[in-house]
């Protein structure tokens, strides 16, 4: 069994702890005794962006696929995001790892990318400096050079957009300001504050 399918192990898993270390009561595998109680969900390959949605308390996940197949999924209690079992990647030297993208019981990415974008940092804009972004979530790809704006619609991407392609800088995080505005992080040490246009 591969590590991140193996419930005896941290390696690709999401782990939920509390502040001072101890395991919450209410984790998914606390009455198990074959599962490491610390583990939330499971099945993940190489987590880059974590994000908790302050006004929904939804967990949103990136992470690098192999050649291809990078994701953003929604963490949910006890569920099984599928590496190495189910991907949409490829082996670095072309070979395949699985002929599998689905399987019951594991979930579905909201989004992969194939060829991959190498995403980083993650955010979920919720502020009123730019009020048409209210939702989205932005992800920093390190491959692409760009920050990746996603819209969702009931749980689907319904349209993707590149910003800031022209600086040819891989962007290594996103956040949202107190001030609402969008401040990225490149990989050259540089620090933008996106504004609305005038």
């Amino acid at each position: 069994m591969t590590p991140a399918q193996d419930m005896h192990t941290d390696k690709g898993k999401i782990l939920r702890l509390k502040d001072d270390g101890s395991i919450p009561a209410d984790n998914p595998f606390l009455a198990r005794l074959d599962v490491r109680p610390e583990i939330f969900a499971s099945g993940v390959r190489n987590p880059q962006g974590l994000f908790v949605d302050p006004t929904t308390g939804t967990i949103w996940e990136n992470e690098h696929g192999p050649r291809g197949g990078d994701e953003i999924n929604i963490l949910l209690s006890g569920h099984n995001y599928g590496w190495p079992t189910i991907t949409y990647g490829k082996n670095y030297n072309g070979t395949i790892i699985t002929n599998e993208t689905a399987r019951e019981g594991m979930d579905q990415p909201l989004v992969y990318w194939t060829p991959s974008i190498a995403p980083s940092g993650m955010t979920v804009y919720t502020g009123d400096k730019f009020p048409g972004w209210r939702g989205n979530v932005f992800v920093g790809a390190l491959a692409g050079h760009h920050l990746r704006r996603v819209v969702f619609e009931n749980g689907k991407a319904v349209h993707q957009e590149e910003l800031l392609h022209h600086l040819h800088q891989r962007i290594r995080d996103v956040r949202q300001g107190p001030d609402g505005f969008l401040y990225v992080l490149t990989d050259i040490a540089r620090l933008l504050r996106l504004e609305p246009a005038r």
